[in-house]
């Protein structure tokens, strides 16, 4: 099979899940030039399908109108997240879209069920989307500036319930090298936490990260597993490269006792340096609140409470002895009044009202963690969308992506998914097989859009037509 008929078949059976996969591998990192090529496409999977059919064993024509399609949505995303265009700018996108088609090209394989066992480290890992009830919205906040990223997706092994149990978790962080002062304040503020059902969420490293989710776990012991707030890690890596092995006891309890191991990097990622640093964000975006409970002047966890800072998030610091160096971070952001000072253990400042861990109504992929859109091919999804959109043409009826999904979910024949629906849309507007208008029903938090407004939400409702 040519690799042209490779990617083919590939794009044919991906959905949102598996390109949002895809792409991360492709950028290996938060990507801002990424993130404005999402917010000017449809989906993600439109996006990934223009990629690769600009790789090689695609024809010229193909492979041009994959580009200019990508310079147009790079374009709008920008100037959706407030960004002009320069030519500097759209250099510095064509040397990243090189980057990424070098990543796709890398992959090991094109065939779809060996890479989603591969991307879910043979099934052993989940993912989760915007999108998903499970996707930590607070994630979102990360798209507030334009030189930040939000991460495309996460995976994670654990209980997946474990990023909605809280409507408001709490992060607890601090240096790795850490006193016993620094153990048992970590410890006693993430169980005083986790004791009144909220979450405890940390970086998974040694010092006072390991101690922040031991004391979350005692919670069990305290008050039972049913009341018992959980505990998240976040890693720098892929979670095939969780560490430090020292802490494998801990990670290991964590899963045991529903809590979660999360990451934006995709399997056989190597946690270098750099990713520490990004890491920190995805933590920092998570709580509304940040405890750094011991901290040296150059601790990673210093780069945490920045990040916190920048997000509007309530920074916390415990103070210590003004002459141990352990202690200098903390009494520095509470000098600088970049932190509020924590007095003591109880956290009843630190925290909403006292409840027990929510768990979700559904699951948005219990058994499948990747395999978001198996069924009819994508010819057979097209002509179903688009025989919809014909008939709701002649009835008169708005088709936007809801009243379409409705639409096909009472065709008996043409059973698909609202994410599939998208998708499908996506493709066909991008193929420029049907357009889309604004009219009465495009509206953005209640209000009329007119439809040169350049506003760009996920509440945005689009009308198609054939």
């Amino acid at each position: 099979m040519s690799g042209a008929a490779a990617h083919a078949r590939l794009v044919d059976r991906c959905g949102e899940r598996m390109a949002r996969c895809l792409l991360t591998y492709c950028i290996d990192g938060a990507d801002a030039l990424m993130m404005a090529l999402l917010k000017g496409a449809p989906h993600a999977l439109a996006v990934f399908t223009l990629l690769v059919e600009g790789l090689d064993g695609h024809d010229d024509a193909e492979r041009r109108h994959a580009d200019r399609a990508l310079d147009h949505l790079f374009s709008q995303g920008a100037a959706r997240w407030g960004c002009h265009v320069k030519p500097q700018g759209l250099q510095a996108f064509h040397r990243a879209l090189t980057r990424w088609r070098a990543r796709l090209q890398s992959l090991p394989t094109w065939e779809y069920d060996a890479l989603t066992a591969w991307m879910t480290h043979e099934g052993t890992q989940w993912v989760v989307i915007p999108g998903d009830d499970l996707w930590p919205e607070r994630l979102g906040d990360l798209a507030v500036r334009s030189d930040w990223a939000p991460p495309l997706c996460l995976w994670g092994i654990g209980d997946r319930h474990a990023l909605a149990a809280c409507p408001s978790p709490v992060a607890v962080v601090g240096s790795r090298g850490v006193n016993e002062y620094g153990r048992h304040v970590a410890g006693e503020i993430a169980h005083e936490v986790a004791t009144q059902g909220h979450t405890v969420v940390s970086g998974g490293a040694m010092g006072t990260d390991a101690s922040a989710h031991w004391g979350a776990l005692r919670a069990v012991d305290t008050v039972g597993g049913g009341q018992a707030g959980r505990t998240i890690a976040v890693f720098a890596g892929g979670l095939d490269h969780m560490g430090p092995t020292c802490n494998q006891r801990l990670f290991d309890a964590i899963r045991a006792q529903h809590g979660a191991l999360v990451s934006e990097m995709c399997p056989q990622t190597v946690p270098e340096a750099r990713r520490f640093l990004l890491r920190n964000r995805i933590i920092a975006a998570l709580c509304p609140t940040v405890v750094i409970a011991q901290a040296r002047r150059r601790s990673g966890a210093l780069n945490t409470a920045h990040w916190a800072a920048e997000l509007n998030r309530e920074v916390y610091a415990v103070p210590g002895n003004i002459t141990a160096p352990d202690n200098a971070g903390c009494n520095e952001l509470i000098r600088n009044q970049q932190a509020i000072l924590v007095a003591g253990t109880t956290v009843d400042d630190l925290c909403h009202a006292a409840h027990v861990p929510h768990l979700p109504k559904t699951d948005p992929a219990p058994d499948a963690p990747v395999h978001d859109d198996a069924g009819a091919g994508g010819m057979a999804r097209e002509q179903a969308v688009l025989g919809a959109l014909e008939r709701m043409d002649r009835t008169g009826r708005h088709a936007t992506p809801d009243t379409l999904a409705e639409a096909l979910q009472a065709d008996d024949s043409a059973v698909l998914s609202p994410e599939q629906v998208h998708a499908t849309l996506g493709l066909l507007e991008l193929q420029g097989r049907i357009s889309t208008t604004g009219g009465p029903d495009r509206r953005v938090h209640g209000q009329v859009v007119p439809a040169h407004d350049h506003i760009h939400s996920p509440r945005l409702v689009r009308q198609y037509r054939v």
